[in-house]
């Protein structure tokens, strides 16, 4: 079929007579793509007026709601049939000058328009844009393709709360919501506090409350909208409710109910926050949770789906036998609440509670989760949040239901979201064959006996461009996934045709360096840096040589194409391979530089000349780095703070509302370090932000090398710990400086900027001189360092007892005063 020809439209699209809104969209959508790719300009129309119109046919529907497509159908006997309640079904027929764009249900059929555009003609919808390469000449072959997605719920989450990604505006938030409807994602959880509904749900029920903001009332605004759209294409939006927290004002209020302590996990040496949150088995429970759902619909519209996470992270005041009851009670009431007051709701327990339980160990007592999953009703979905790190024991390697100790998670109903990093930590990273085997194994009964869905989660909106469109794809069919095909439908969607066979090879060294069984590194500049103090696991030096030496070919193959063959996504791509490059370079001088130090009072000879080499090295990587993130607009913290300024926000992870009058001053802090607001968790939200490297990471590491450089000849005086408190002192100094002064404020983020590509480049080409190779020997970790992990995760089998988190076991709430 001829849909254009020397971009001259030869076709029409013909909506049926009973079109919906969303099957008039996707007509609407598929006639954009066309005219961006050849310049056609399709006509839209009617199925009565547009049968008299010459040239071919695009109809777009279903039987029930087009004449024409219900009379294809008795003649070719293809099309699925409709239904809510199966899985999402998509349908393209071709027969001469004539194609049926339909499926089982409305927003199919917009799934389907949005199918032959990724597989017919190489669209892609990522998160840094659509690509697509542009041709005046479009046809489509005579086909059948009729494909029902594996999983009924095709997941994501966002609006996180922590940083930037929570001031996006109700346009902004469209533009999100249509790249994950394009790639065929129909359920969006809300991540947020959800300030407005939780004061109305408290006021509706008589606790005295903070009033209502214009700013609480602005931001609820910006939720209904996109609650609102995301039901128009066909999304069903999730509700992240907090039902258990009340307040100490709740608690006076009704002072019969039965509470538990709980606190938000924090330094052990803080003055603790205990608040109370309600028993599960409470009867107000009910009432609070019913009250909770009924005030977000009254705000936000009809929604069915629901999500909740008993206590996680939190030291909790209760013994261990009421923790455990709370939790089995936890799903079972929650549950019965969302359905009293939403008869056909679905319920998913938020498995972060599993995951990151306070104490650790209590999941793992013999019996415990057998008789969770037993006591989950038959409504209840079990939501795994699986972490993607390699390699280390603070967190799980493998979805739950794999562990010996979670085994009986896999017969209940499943929903797997892939995690690519917590906080957010930039590098690149997601093991691609493991993925797809999860995904598939998620398909086999035998394995999960009810594998509903599958998706990803963007913590603190941390975006890794290539793994989440293969958790897309895998959320859609992970049988027609192969890790081959998806590397050549990459190449060509995101760097197009031109030298499809080198950009192909490119590619195979990116999955081979960091997207595979190899560990990449994250940016040890980025953290504090230690020689005995708990670390985030240091990858071993060979490892991280070998992910280098493979990031090194990308940019050699790359940089050697002719400079009208790199488009914008593969700028993206070099700039993003250039910081990892740079990462595993420094992480490895900078283990050999703190051995070096380590090894003073034993190493015969002059340790100096290595110690500055490895120091010089390392103060140009990061010159390097300054100079290539400053041609980049959005690695600007001035950049989010021009385009954020004044926008109504949820409050902090801290609780501080988020317009604050020194606007600049809250986003470097809560954007970028945490160094103010949660210094327990200081650099959980780290990026390769500009005036972060120059004013933050890189004084930081000049003041780490420096202290070193005046111990390097006391033969070892100073044990490591002692070196770490004096490393210590001049962090915060750094960090201070950075917290209270900031950096200049220029016009630099909105100025002339070089392509992504050859600001890269230029990295590339100002380190190859550089003898970066150069003493990088094997030599082990440093013996005192040890593992640790930003965030309390799940244990395994192989975990500490002993070494369980700190809690409170006399409950504050438990006696009447």
């Amino acid at each position: 079929m001829r849909i254009a020809e020397r971009g001259t439209a030869c076709c029409s699209i013909l909506l049926g007579e009973n079109a919906t809104w969303l099957e008039t969209h996707a007509a609407q959508e598929l006639r954009l793509y066309i005219q961006k790719i050849s310049g056609a300009w399709l006509l839209i129309a009617g199925e009565k007026e547009g049968a008299s119109l010459p040239g071919g046919r695009i109809l777009v529907g279903r039987p029930t709601t087009h004449g024409m497509i219900r009379a294809f159908e008795e003649r070719e006997h293809v099309l699925p049939g409709e239904s809510e309640d199966e899985n999402d079904c998509v349908a393209i027929a071709v027969r001469g000058e004539t194609m049926v764009l339909g499926g089982s249900n409305q927003r199919s059929v917009y799934y389907s328009v949005c199918h032959l555009l990724q597989t017919q003609f190489g669209v892609g919808f990522y998160y840094d844009g659509d690509s697509y390469t542009q041709n005046p000449d479009m046809t489509v072959p005579d086909m059948t393709l009729v494909e029902r997605s594996a999983f009924r719920f095709r997941h994501t989450v966002g609006q996180w709360v922590y940083n930037f990604g929570a001031f996006l505006n109700a346009q902004e938030r469209r533009r999100e919501l249509d790249m994950y409807a394009r790639n065929k994602i129909n359920s969006y959880r809300f991540y947020s506090w959800n300030t407005y509904v939780r004061k109305r749900t408290f006021q509706k029920m008589g606790v005295k409350t903070e009033p209502i903001t214009p700013g609480d009332i602005a931001r609820m605004e910006v939720l209904r909208d996109t609650a609102e759209y995301a039901r128009s294409i066909g999304m069903e939006t999730m509700v992240q409710m907090m039902p258990q927290e009340t307040s100490l004002e709740f608690y006076r209020t009704y002072p019969d109910a039965r509470y538990f302590g709980c606190e938000w996990v924090k330094d052990d040496n803080a003055e603790a926050e205990t608040v109370p949150y309600l028993y599960p088995d409470d009867p107000l429970y009910k009432i609070y949770v019913k009250t909770f759902v009924e005030t977000w619909t009254e705000t936000c519209g009809p929604c069915r789906h629901f999500s909740a996470c008993p206590p996680s992270e939190h030291h909790i005041s209760t013994d261990i036998d009421d923790f455990i009851q709370m939790n089995l009670d936890f799903a079972k009431y929650t549950c019965e609440a969302v359905r009293e007051a939403v008869p056909d709701a679905r319920f998913f327990f938020d498995g972060w509670g599993v995951r990151a339980n306070t104490p650790p160990h209590i999941w793992t007592m013999p019996g415990v989760m057998q008789r969770f999953v037993d006591a989950l009703p038959e409504e209840v979905y079990f939501l795994d949040l699986w972490p993607n790190r390699k390699e280390t024991d603070s967190t799980f390697r493998e979805p739950m239901y794999r562990d010996a100790n979670y085994g009986p998670l896999s017969q209940a109903r499943y929903v797997l979201e892939p995690l690519n990093e917590f906080g957010g930590d930039d590098h690149l990273h997601g093991d691609f064959e493991r993925h797809i085997e999860a995904a598939r194994e998620m398909t086999d009964t035998s394995v999960v006996k009810r594998g509903e869905g599958f998706g990803n989660c963007t913590e603190l909106c941390g975006v890794s461009l290539h793994f989440f469109d293969l958790l897309f794809q895998l959320a859609w069919n992970p049988g027609k996934v192969t890790m081959e095909g998806f590397l050549e439908k990459t190449a060509l969607r995101r760097y197009g045709a031109g030298a499809g066979e080198t950009k192909g090879k490119a590619l195979g060294f990116l999955h081979r360096a960091v997207y595979s069984h190899r560990d990449s590194s994250h940016a040890r500049y980025q953290k504090r840096c230690y020689l005995a103090r708990p670390q985030r696991r240091l990858v071993p030096l060979r490892e991280s040589h070998e992910v280098a030496g493979l990031l090194g070919q990308y940019m050699q193959t790359m940089a050697a194409l002719k400079d009208e063959d790199k488009n914008r996504f593969a700028g993206r791509d070099m700039f993003d391979v250039m910081r990892q490059y740079m990462t595993e370079y420094f992480n490895m001088h900078l283990h050999c530089l703190f051995a070096l130090f380590l090894n003073r009072g034993t190493s015969p000879g002059d340790l100096r000349p290595a110690f500055e080499l490895h120091a010089a090295l390392l103060e140009q990587l990061l010159i390097q780095l300054e100079r290539m993130t400053g041609e980049d607009e959005e690695s600007y913290v001035e950049t989010k703070v021009r385009r954020y300024e004044g926008r109504p926000c949820d409050p902090d992870v801290s609780g501080t509302d988020c317009m604050p009058e020194d606007f600049r001053g809250w986003m470097r802090d809560m954007g970028t370090t945490f160094a103010k607001t949660i210094p327990n968790l200081i650099d959980y939200p780290s990026r390769d932000y500009h005036e972060l490297i120059q004013g933050y990471y890189h004084p930081r590491m000049t003041a780490c090398i420096d202290c070193l450089r005046r111990l390097l000849e006391d033969g070892g005086a100073a044990d490591a710990s002692a070196v770490d408190s004096l490393l210590e002192e001049r962090y915060l100094a750094v960090e201070q400086r950075w917290v209270e002064e900031g950096y200049p404020v220029t016009d630099a983020c909105c100025g002339e900027h070089l392509p992504l590509w050859k600001a890269a480049e230029n990295a590339w080409r100002a380190l190859q001189p550089l003898p970066l190779d150069a003493g990088l020997q094997e030599s082990g970790e440093p013996a005192a360092a040890a593992e640790v992990i930003d965030v309390f995760a799940g244990s395994t089998e192989s975990t500490d007892m002993a070494a369980g988190r700190s809690w409170v076991n006399e409950n504050p709430f438990s006696k009447k005063d």
